[in-house]
């Protein structure tokens, strides 16, 4: 029988009275305490990770650029800059058994799969409304949908489950939910035509860091199964054969149309570049292809107080020059720095709800007054809430700016002493130059009355 994608709802009531909202917000306002002093370490460490990342950027400047492929061996254990077009084998043919007919080749450094299953899923949401004595009525409702999940759900375990009965069905026994293959070791190589020897073998660390692309609009169905085959239908558990599946939609599907519960949808990416930029440490190898592989630069010391690069080793696709190079991997750090400022921002506001979430329970005490008048408890209240999460945000707001500062500073101290002592030097000129200033002013009023007072004095001699 085929299910459509379809939703059912159950609706629950419940409710708490004050007292038992307030010990719940006692709870969370000591949660909130906690997120603060966490998000504080964050910011810290973010500002730190960001003047690390700007050091490791700048140790690019001295790499060795190389202008060909052709590795040079006197650059051996030095830091270098290559972008060369790429080699990868092909690695189709080693798929699981159900995957293999599908994709007749593929050259990558890893193929990787990943399966759903078409089952019902419980999904709750609950919906709460003040209540007049300070408390709350909340109405949760339950949602049933027939959807592709990741992973099987037990649906005696629903808050109903008649309707929605997944009748047990499972993964196949023969096929892991997600998986990867992998090229062989040393077989993924940076040529100047995209050979796979006279190179730089690609280490396992950069590889890993190709791009992905969907394998989709590579698939092709297999040949038709013999006529006595009779094992082409997946019965939501057991093994799985390449007859029971089809492709549909970019992928691979145990129906070809609407699908039934059991029903199983595979994904596949390959990992592949047709040419790459990486710059590393240079090192020999022996029993490759090629003659020489990529290593980590170690961390190298920087600043007043010994401070440490992190390793630095890279590959980003395409070719591209030492400054784009430099470009890209600085913007990187920056997007991560301020992603993570705008977070902690976020948590931080979260975290300061949380502290103050006992007054809001307390300002919920107003709604006693709509027994004796027309709604005014709900408008004193939602004006008392306004106020609250007003003040969570300010507060948030004021705690991360001078957290970011104070990281700031901390992070960069030789940048930190400097600022603070060219602005030290700014305010003694200011005073100097208004302190001369008054002191002529008052010097040439002086001189001006002196001068102005014999002909006062002339003025008060009677004529004769």
């Amino acid at each position: 029988m085929q299910f459509m994608e379809q939703e059912d709802e159950y609706e629950e009531d419940s409710g708490e009275n004050i007292c038992e909202r307030m010990c719940g917000a006692l709870c969370s306002s000591i949660c909130g305490v906690v997120m603060i002093i966490c998000c504080v370490v964050l910011v810290f460490w973010n500002e730190n990770n960001l003047v690390i990342h700007e050091a490791t950027v700048l140790e690019i400047e001295d790499a060795k650029v190389y202008q060909s492929c052709v590795p040079d061996p006197t650059a051996t254990g030095k830091l270098v800059l290559v972008a060369c077009d790429v080699y990868t084998p092909d690695i189709a043919s080693s798929l699981p058994d159900p995957l293999t007919p599908f994709l007749d080749h593929f050259s990558g450094a890893s193929v990787s799969w990943s399966m759903q299953i078409y089952q019902w899923v419980q999904t709750s949401s609950e919906d709460c409304h003040k209540t007049n004595n300070g408390g709350q009525s909340c109405r949760t409702t339950y949602s049933y949908n027939a959807q592709w999940t990741s992973s099987p759900t037990d649906s005696n375990s629903f808050h109903r489950s008649s309707g929605h009965d997944n009748r047990g069905t499972r993964f196949p026994t023969n096929l892991q939910p997600t998986g990867q293959v992998n090229a062989p070791a040393s077989t993924v190589v940076l040529s100047q035509s995209g050979t796979p020897d006279k190179g730089f073998v690609v280490n396992p660390d950069l590889v890993t860091t190709l791009p992905s692309i969907d394998l989709g609009d590579k698939l092709k169905a297999p040949a038709a199964p013999a006529a006595n085959n009779h094992n082409s239908n997946w019965q939501g558990g057991g093994s799985l054969t390449p007859a029971m599946l089809h492709v549909y939609q970019n992928g691979l599907q145990t129906s070809t149309g609407a699908p039934s519960i059991g029903d199983l949808r595979i994904q596949l990416t390959g990992q592949t570049a047709q040419e790459a930029t990486a710059c590393a440490v240079q090192l020999g190898i022996s029993g490759a292809s090629s003659q020489y592989t990529f290593g980590p630069l170690p961390p190298q010391s920087f600043g007043w107080f010994g401070k440490k690069t992190k390793p630095l080793q890279r590959l980003q696709t395409g070719k591209v020059s030492q400054e784009e190079f430099m470009k890209q991997f600085y913007a990187e750090g920056q997007t991560m720095a301020w992603l993570i400022r705008i977070g902690s921002l976020a948590l931080m506001t979260m975290a300061f709800w949380m502290v103050l979430s006992p007054l809001s329970v307390a300002a919920d005490g107003l709604m006693f007054l709509n027994y004796c008048t027309c709604g005014l408890g709900s408008v004193l209240d939602s004006a008392a809430q306004c106020l609250i999460g007003t003040a969570a945000f300010f507060l948030a707001l004021m705690l991360t700016a001078i957290t970011i500062a104070l990281a700031w500073f901390a992070a960069r101290p030789a940048l930190a002493l400097g600022l603070v002592a060219g602005a030290l030097a700014i305010h003694l000129i200011f005073v100097l130059t208004q302190g001369g200033g008054r002191a002529c002013g008052c010097e040439s009023d002086s001189d001006s009355d002196d001068d102005d007072q014999p002909s006062a004095r002339q003025g008060m001699i009677p004529r004769m």
